[in-house]
């Protein structure tokens, strides 16, 4: 589990090619609490470019789920199969988080890294 504070903070995901075990995240507050996210939304996205200008080479976007009780901050996201399938290579990713105001804050970002796979 990673635990974050609502800042861009790096984080580096380094994958082998089909692994879809889910990603859990904590969202933590400046103090180390964790933050109540009823009615927050987030969204994944990888990204070929490290500063896309579009969304059009999005490799994927995945919709988080909170885990649990809202007050706890957990947010979880899942790939499919086919979203797990990429060419071995360096992405980019950031999580983008809506709150219950409906404004925005990217909350973590960094490399994704898809590592070839021996089992097919």
């Amino acid at each position: 589990m990673t635990e974050l504070i609502l800042c861009p903070e790096r984080v580096d995901f380094c994958i082998s090619r089909g692994d879809t075990v889910p990603w859990t995240f904590t969202l933590k507050d400046a103090a180390g609490l964790p933050i109540n996210i009823t009615g927050y939304s987030f969204l994944l996205t990888v990204d070929p470019d490290e500063d896309p200008t579009s969304a059009a080479n999005n490799l994927f976007q995945l919709v988080g789920t909170i885990v649990g009780d809202p007050l706890d901050g957990v947010v979880q996201f899942s790939l499919s199969t086919l979203q797990a399938d990429q060419v071995p290579g360096v992405y980019w990713w950031d999580l983008q988080v809506t709150d219950s105001a409906g404004k925005i804050r990217t909350a973590a970002k960094g490399q994704f890294e898809f590592k070839q796979d021996v089992t097919k």
